[in-house]
């Protein structure tokens, strides 16, 4: 569920599923739904719209436009039986559409918004203020026919300076580019593999199932550092539960589509010196525990 505008007054409502993923032929009729569940203790009537979207950076969240009547903009061929729809209060209600997808259009991916507010646009518009909040669910249409997909890595990242470190919870950065015409979302993992060659840990690379838009690229992020945070105990524990010293290799594995891959790698060292300590200062107590006692025997 994607929030467009910031309400000035607030409607409760929700919005499911928040995105869509629907295929279809040139000139074939798609049929699809939304729900709509209405908290308040009234009913209410909700108002149904549509724009087009885009990539507004590279963290994948979307940018809202009108589309132009006529354009060929998944928008245009999303179609409802009304305009607006009375949920009852407290429940939810099911609203279908269709979506007639023109016989000339090229086989691609086509990008849509199906927003829903509890005012009129119109009336929003006439007010010249932001009244209501919209809701949008993301509708992705490929096409089939002559799609192609390539993602590209452009980098593979993570985060600090220096090449040692002493924790393995830093955040691990990739950047993929689209250069195929239809959407794709990649899964796969990182694995951070010790010295002799034994798995560490292993991150989801996708963990949000973020989709990369045709001619657009998107950054992923993997891991929060949380070393700062930790307490001594937390991270002396966690030094132990992972344990690894020396060159770490950390391996992104991706897979997309029917059968495109991509892999990179990098390198670090990892010293746990919190670890270390601990265990140093471990020692020297036992080894005073055991001369006290000794002593104390002897005596």
């Amino acid at each position: 569920m994607t929030t467009l505008l910031v309400p000035s007054s607030v409607s409760a409502f929700a919005l499911s599923p928040s995105s869509l993923e629907l295929t279809g032929k040139r000139g074939e009729t798609v049929i699809s739904s939304i729900t709509i569940l209405n908290t308040q203790n009234v009913d209410t009537e909700y108002y149904i719209g549509l724009m087009g979207f885009q990539p507004k950076d590279d963290t994948g969240a979307p940018e809202f436009y009108t589309t132009e009547t006529g354009s060929y903009e998944l928008a245009n061929w999303i179609l409802f039986e009304n305009d607006s729809f009375v949920v009852p209060a407290l429940s939810a209600s099911e609203v279908s559409f269709k979506v007639v997808v023109p016989d000339d259009v090229l086989s691609q991916g086509y990008f849509a918004a199906i927003t829903v507010s509890p005012a009129p646009s119109d009336v929003v518009a006439s007010n010249g203020a932001i009244i209501e909040a919209k809701t949008a669910a993301l509708v992705f249409l490929t096409v089939q026919g002559e799609t192609e997909e390539r993602l590209e890595l452009l980098d593979f990242v993570s985060s600090g300076s220096g090449d040692v470190f002493d924790l393995l919870t830093r955040r691990y950065e990739f950047r993929l580019q689209n250069q195929g015409n239809v959407h794709v979302t990649p899964a796969g993992t990182i694995r951070l593999t010790g010295f002799f060659g034994q798995t560490v840990l292993e991150y989801d690379a996708n963990h949000e199932d973020g989709r990369v838009l045709p001619s657009s690229t998107r950054k992923f992020s993997v891991v929060e550092e949380e070393g700062n945070s930790m307490s001594w105990y937390n991270t002396v524990a966690f030094q132990m539960s992972h344990l690894a010293i020396g060159p770490v290799t950390a391996t992104l594995d991706l897979t997309y589509g029917e059968s495109g891959t991509i892999q990179s790698s990098l390198s670090f060292w990892l010293f746990p010196w919190q670890l270390m300590v601990t265990l140093l200062g471990l020692a020297i107590a036992l080894r005073i525990l055991y001369w006290f006692l000794r002593q104390k025997r002897y005596n």
